[in-house]
Formats: C-alpha cells, sequence, structure tokens
C-alpha cells in the first residue's frame, strides 16, 4: 500500500509566531533553517503575503531546502506514527528532476540527502504555547532519476500496471516533458522538455489584468486562483473560466503541440495504442480536451489515476525495487538484524511538494 502526501510548493520567511495553528498537513507552524524561519505550504498561503518559490530551484537554493526538509518531516512523522513505539526504519529515498537539469543537479541532491539532519521546527501547542522542536532524519539511501522516468515507472508498475508501448505526457507546473515509452525504456529520439504550465499561468494574470485588480498577487497565488477558475471581488463572486480556457488553448497550441509534433514522428503513433497523460496540468479538463481534440482518432488519450502525484508515486516504487533488486544480487547496505526499511519517494514540484511512502 502507498501512502501520499502533498503540499502546496511555496514558503515565506516570517519573524511572526504562530500559537494559534499548525499547517494542516504539515504539523508545524514555521520551519527553521540556517537561522531564519519559514512559512510552508498552506500555511504560507493562508499567512503569508507573498509566498514563492524559484521555479525548478536547485539543491543548494533555498527554496529546494525549505521544501525538501520539510517533506522528510511528513515522510518521518508518518513513519514514527506507523511504527507504533517499535524501531523506527531508515529511509531509502528516490527524488528527481526534469531530464533538462537532472544531471547539473543529481550529485549536489545526493549529497544534500546524506547529510545527517536534525530539523528544527515551531508548533502552536493546544494551549496556545508556541513551542520550538527539532527531529533527527534517519536516512539510509538516496537515488536521484529523473522525473518523467519516476511517472513512467508509476504507470507500469503501480496500481493499474500498463503493458503496452505507450506516448507519455508529464505537464508539469515548471516543465512539460514527453517521450515514447516502450518495454525496453524510453526512446532516446522522442524526449522533449519544455515550458510548463506556468506560461499559460501568465498569461492568465496578464488577462485578467486589464480588468480586475489581483491585489498585488505572485505567480503563485495567480496559479490557485487559476486552478479554481475563479475569484471574489467586493463581495462578488468572479468567473474567470473564459480566461483559464484561453490560456490553456495559447499554452498548448504555441509550446505543448509544436513540442509532439517535432520529437514524435508518424511511426511512432503507430506503435503506441495509448498517450498517457501525467502531471499536476492534466487535473485541468481544457486542456486534457485539447490532447483529445487533436490525438483522440489515432490514440486513446488516458490520464493517470492521481496525475499530480504520479511522479512521487514512481520514486516510492523505485526506492523499493533498487533495495530489493541489490539484495537479490547478494549486496546490502546494513546487518541483517536491522534491515527494515521504509521506501519513500519526494517529488519537489513547483506547484505542488508530494511525498510517497511504501511500508512492509
Amino acid at each position: 500500500m502507498i501512502k501520499t502526501y502533498s503540499f502546496p510548493s511555496v514558503y515565506e520567511s516570517t519573524l511572526r509566531e504562530f500559537s494559534t495553528g499548525n499547517d494542516p498537513i504539515l504539523g508545524f507552524s514555521k520551519l527553521k533553517i540556517e537561522g531564519n524561519s519559514y512559512l510552508v505550504g498552506l500555511q504560507a498561503l493562508n499567512e503569508g503575503v507573498s509566498p514563492h518559490k524559484s521555479i525548478n530551484a536547485s539543491p543548494g537554493d533555498i527554496d529546494y531546502k525549505v521544501l525538501m526538509q520539510s517533506a522528510l518531516l511528513i515522510a518521518t512523522n508518518s513513519i514514527k506514527d506507523e511504527s507504533k513505539g517499535s524501531k523506527v526504519p531508515k529511509m531509502v529515498i528516490t527524488s528527481g528532476f526534469p531530464f533538462a537539469t537532472y544531471q547539473f543537479n543529481k550529485n549536489d541532491a545526493i549529497n544534500y540527502l546524506k547529510e545527517e539532519k536534525i530539523i528544527t521546527y515551531f508548533k502552536a501547542a493546544d494551549d496556545g504555547t508556541f513551542i520550538s522542536e527539532q527531529k533527527m532524519i534517519h536516512i539510509d539511501t538516496v537515488n536521484i532519476i529523473p522525473e518523467l522516468l519516476g511517472c513512467e515507472i508509476a504507470v507500469r508498475k503501480g496500481e493499474q500496471p500498463v503493458e503496452d508501448n505507450f506516448i507519455i505526457i508529464s505537464l508539469g507546473y515548471g516543465t512539460c516533458e514527453g517521450a515514447v515509452s516502450t518495454t525496453d525504456g524510453f526512446t532516446a529520439r522522442t524526449l522533449f522538455s519544455t515550458h510548463g504550465l506556468s506560461y499559460s499561468v501568465n498569461i492568465f494574470k496578464d488577462e485578467i489584468s486589464k480588468h480586475t485588480y489581483l491585489n498585488l498577487r505572485n505567480e503563485h497565488q495567480v496559479d490557485h486562483l487559476f486552478s479554481k477558475g475563479f475569484m471574489f471581488v467586493n463581495r462578488q463572486k468572479r468567473d474567470f473560466s473564459h480566461e483559464k480556457k484561453l490560456a490553456l488553448n495559447l499554452y498548448y497550441t504555441n509550446v505543448v503541440s509544436p513540442n509532439i509534433k517535432r520529437y514524435i514522428e508518424d511511426g511512432d503513433f503507430e506503435n503506441c495504442p495509448k498517450m498517457i497523460l501525467v502531471g499536476g496540468g492534466a487535473l485541468h479538463k481544457d486542456l486534457v480536451e485539447l490532447f483529445k481534440q487533436e490525438f483522440g482518432e489515432i490514440c486513446d488519450v488516458i490520464v493517470h489515476n492521481s496525475p499530480d502525484k504520479t511522479a512521487s508515486i514512481g520514486y516510492a516504487i523505485y526506492s523499493k525495487n533498487f533495495i530489493e533488486s541489490a539484495e537479490g544480487e547478494g549486496f546490502s547496505f546494513t546487518p541483517e538484524h536491522e534491515r527494515h526499511f521504509t521506501y519513500a519517494g519526494i517529488d519537489i514540484g513547483n506547484a505542488n511538494t508530494s511525498i510517497s511512502l511504501i511500508s512492509l
């Protein structure tokens, strides 16, 4: 069984103390890193002024550190709750990056995650006090793989495995990627990486700014407005579904469709009966409909289950398979009496961060 947790990939530094509430997903009010305190996730969206995150942040950036440490806390707390007083197993972690930044970031990410970590955070206690806590993070093994590979693993080895050849398109906020997947792996010629859904969010922002004051919302705040398709202005609900549909249409026409035409040939469609959409962008029905209009007559266009969590689920499966494969070949990473792991997949997305856990 795979458990998955998600929170918005935003943060904001702050000096304020929050003694009345914690983030409902993360379970803390502030995270402390390198002497500074940060609101994270829903807490940042609800209490912050300008919650943000750099697009495709590197492991050396504070954006990556804040979100990764928050994800590690979620994973550790979940593992501890499931252990019920017994020894807490170490984590085997897999994470990733888009193909465009994978090689550049891989070693730095492995080194960062392998460092021994004591994470400091603040919580609002039941009695209204503001308390500081620390938690040791126990990591055994770290893997970093391309994000699209994580998605492919989830499709081929998840709850409803697909065995045929298929075209996979990952519609992320920062990056859109795609390739032909065969039983032997990706067809290298077909791999592409281009602008993500942020392209359409910026079009959407420019369009509604012509007639609506956005109250200084930044890109990530506009993204949440974009997902909803409405907002309240002067105590009245304003519908922006038309502007959203226009922005998605321009994004698909100018970015997505030309890249598919450039890298995926007619012969690839002959060999692939399915096109599988993953990533948070696959949750937008108007965008999915554009795929169906162009490709629906030559292949089945399918939105994968929980598309926004596909990468983290694939990462967790990779963690499990990595250890099982190594042990099957006679290698062991820990003494026999300590060989008990929780397999984790962490996807530091540009819109949301997802953590998937497999416990045995």
